[in-house]
């Protein structure tokens, strides 16, 4: 799916993309290893705002829907895919340290210890996990979401790639 959004898409979407798509193409299975380091929890696996809801009945609770890709990962992995893919580039280049710090407290609080370092480290690795699943559903066109909710989610996890090196993190941790 990748291939077909570089064959077809490349030209709606962002500088960055292509070097993006193709050294994920060409890694895939490396880079899916690098999905199983580290530390892991129960992750939804697909939360963009697509599969979220309001429950107004219960006091403005929020929640997921489509738990088809639960995984157990690193739980990381859910807050990249939200920021990269489904948060406006603006607020999340404003606010993205501190939302991870925050992530970070929480999870202290509950004698989890994951140090800036490592929670930084993969928040970038999991950056490319949104980019996949935004970048899989824009080379659908509108057979699983309207065009354009693809190609947003493709845009603005692109641009995060770019923000954030995605590429050089994977060739870093990759090798030749």
């Amino acid at each position: 799916m990748v291939r077909m959004a570089i064959d077809n898409l490349t030209d709606r979407l962002p500088a960055g993309f292509l070097d993006l798509a193709e050294l994920y193409e060409a890694r895939s299975r490396d880079v899916m290893r690098l999905y199983r380091q580290g530390e892991r929890t129960l992750v939804h696996g697909d939360p963009h705002l697509g599969n979220l809801f309001v429950d107004t009945v219960n006091g403005d609770r929020t929640g997921f829907l489509d738990w088809a890709v639960i995984a157990h990962a690193p739980g990381i992995r859910d807050v990249a895919y939200v920021l990269s893919a489904s948060t406006p580039t603006d607020v999340r280049r404003a606010h993205e340290d501190a939302l991870l710090l925050r992530y970070r407290e929480i999870l202290a609080a509950h004698g989890i210890t994951l140090d800036a370092d490592t929670a930084w480290e993969q928040y970038r690795l999991f950056t490319v996990y949104g980019w996949v699943a935004a970048t899989c559903t824009a080379a659908m066109g509108s057979k699983w979401q309207p065009e354009h909710i693809g190609l947003g989610g493709t845009e603005r996890s692109t641009i995060a790639a770019v923000d954030l090196d995605c590429v050089g993190l994977l060739a870093e941790r990759l090798g030749p």
